[in-house]
């Protein structure tokens, strides 16, 4: 997938629906960083399950809001106190088949609840995470450096890059993917279990559409949801020899460092 797709594409009015009738149902990917929640999201949107994208980022609630409001001078303080009106924009515009999708991170939970409601029993949680915790941190770290999170070149706006990777920043990178899971799984554990399911990326990339129709299925089984696979986005590949380096000088710490973590020492850190 590429920025073009991810950050300009479903931010036209292309993509704004009708107004729904009634209330649409949500379904929530929870994640923690590169876990394939993209991908997650090109297989609900190719089964007509909502038009999933970050939506409560800012660089995508922003331009939304500005064009929907036409008041080009809203800015992020502006977009927190409107959340509500915000939320209310999101149901109505990006609800397709009685369905509004959106990937979450654990720092948007908040902005989140205040612009499309806590939860009720029209709510379905996806969480997504990954086993290989040592490839998930040298991802994350190749990604703050490079500022491309996907294959393309492009870079992402709002993204902290790194100068330098440095052992303060491969700690500080392993505590936020902890500290994020923990506080998906925290949050998760309030919900009634029937209405979230956990995601190993690892399953999911393995086979991607079948992945996502097990799931959709058990929640939703009226659902036409026999539509033929596109190919699904490859891992990405523009930053392998950076994956590589970050791994070679910082493989063994990282892994000490999950190592150390509470709840992590029977999970395999690293592929075998």
């Amino acid at each position: 997938m590429h920025f073009e797709e991810a950050y300009s594409k479903l931010l036209s009015a292309a993509f704004d629906q009708a107004e729904p009738d009634g209330k649409p149902i949500k379904i929530l990917i929870c994640t923690t960083p590169r876990t394939a929640g993209h991908s997650y999201c090109q297989v609900l949107r190719h089964f007509g399950l909502g038009l999933p994208t970050e939506y409560f980022q800012w660089q995508f609630a922003l331009p939304l809001m500005r064009r929907w409001t036409g008041h080009d001078a809203i800015d992020i303080p502006a977009l927190d106190h409107a959340a509500a009106s915000y939320g209310r924009q999101l149901l109505a515009r990006r609800a397709v088949n009685g369905v509004f999708a959106a990937k979450l991170f654990a720092g948007n939970l908040n902005f989140a609840r205040r612009s499309i409601g806590q939860d009720d029993t029209s709510s379905f949680y996806v969480f997504l995470s990954r086993r290989n915790k040592v490839d998930q941190t040298v991802s994350l770290l190749s990604m703050l450096y490079t500022g491309q999170p996907f294959d393309g070149g492009d870079t992402l706006p709002g993204i902290p890059k790194l100068k330098t990777i440095s052992q303060k920043a491969v700690i500080d990178t392993v505590r936020h993917i902890a500290d994020c899971e923990v506080m998906w799984r925290n949050y998760l554990a309030t919900i009634d279990a029937t209405r979230v399911v956990d995601i190993a990326y690892e399953d999911f990339v393995a086979n991607p559409y079948e992945n996502v129709r097990a799931t959709m299925r058990k929640w939703f089984p009226t659902r036409d949801l026999d539509k033929a696979a596109v190919e699904a986005s490859g891992r990405y590949q523009h930053d392998a020899v950076m994956k590589t380096i970050i791994a070679r000088q910082f493989g063994s710490l990282i892994r000490d460092l999950w190592r150390e973590m509470p709840g992590e020492t029977d999970r395999p850190l690293s592929a075998p």
